[in-house]
């Protein structure tokens, strides 16, 4: 069992709304994964980042990410305060992908949160989900 698993995550789209793609960055003791993929519709930026938060949920499940605390980091504050409970969610478009968000994290056994960071500190996710858009 790992202690702490990070995991780095952004959501972008060009322009917005327009083409969009995720980045997902994991990084646990034993190992690094960066995961790219462009979205399939035209998307918002909020969407995006939304689609990036599920992605890594959908990521840690697959794998069977199993550590004392997995802490997944993300640049929107909207995401962080929506998923985290203080803001409710009143976009009919977010609210979908927030019941995904909240029903995965159901299923994951390790203790979760999700930190807002700046977005300087968010670069290798954001090429990430940069590099998914470009044809």
């Amino acid at each position: 069992m790992s202690s702490i698993v990070k995991i780095f995550i952004d959501g972008a789209c060009q322009p917005n709304p327009g083409a969009g793609g995720v980045g997902v960055h994991i990084i646990s003791n034993e190992s690094e994964e960066k995961h790219s993929k462009p979205l399939d519709n035209i998307v918002t930026n909020n969407i995006a980042e939304y689609e990036a938060l599920i992605l890594a949920l959908k990521l840690i499940l697959y794998n069977n990410i199993d550590a004392e605390e997995v802490q997944i980091f993300s640049d929107s504050k909207l995401i962080c305060m929506q998923f985290n409970n203080q803001w409710k969610c009143k976009d009919k478009k977010l609210l979908p992908l927030l019941k995904i968000a909240n029903k995965l994290k159901s299923q994951i056994k390790s203790p979760l949160k999700l930190n807002l960071i700046p977005r300087e500190e968010n670069s290798i996710a954001d090429r990430l989900a940069k590099e998914a858009i470009l044809p």
